[in-house]
């Protein structure tokens, strides 16, 4: 099975419904937006905990580099570090709808 394919009709599901995934959670169920079938995820896309950690690393080491080796305060260093944390939410994003796969 290919990614993000219907079991039933064997055709992509929108990444609309997909990107509920991302906001909801992945216990919930989804419709195909053709056959209106209702279909769950297989498996979790990326484990939780993976995802913790790892925004947690991309975040606490520059920001904790920035406040000591670059001698900026926290509000500076914080501004400095967000287009990580942005880098880091479309990677997890990305990497989240090439792992989805639906079961009946």
């Amino acid at each position: 099975m290919k990614t993000r394919e219907c079991p039933y009709c064997h055709k992509k599901v929108s990444i609309s419904n997909c990107f509920k995934y991302i906001i909801r959670g992945t216990k919930y169920s989804t419709t195909c937006n053709h056959c209106e079938h209702e279909i769950w995820l297989e498996k979790e896309p990326l484990p939780f905990t993976y995802c913790v950690v790892v925004g947690f690393l991309i975040i606490y080491i520059p920001l904790q580099f920035c406040i000591y080796y670059l001698h900026m305060d926290f509000i500076n260093s914080v501004i400095y570090c967000m287009p990580l944390a942005v880098i880091a939410e479309i990677t997890s994003i990305i990497l989240t709808m090439n792992r989805i796969y639906f079961k009946k």
